[in-house]
């Protein structure tokens, strides 16, 4: 699945994933690829992006995930 992670001025992450977690205002989730469409605010925390290649962490102050078309899209 294709992540996108960014800020209003900065793209942080674009790339294939295997999967991502974050905290949401309803808990923590964790997101595999051909999720259904949906959508969540963030809390403060940390995004984890796992790829083929290991791992990236993002400290976050909240934000935005949405997931459609294969595709997850966090807006900080």
């Amino acid at each position: 699945m294709l992540v996108v992670i960014a800020k209003v001025h900065e793209n942080l992450f674009s790339g294939e994933a295997l999967s991502l977690s974050a905290m949401t205002t309803e808990g923590k989730l964790t997101i595999l690829p051909k999720h259904e469409p949906f959508v969540a605010n963030l809390k403060a925390g940390e995004v984890t992006v796992k790829t083929t290649s290991g791992e990236q962490k993002f400290d976050i102050t909240g934000g935005v995930l949405e997931v459609s078309n294969n595709q997850v899209t966090v807006l900080l």
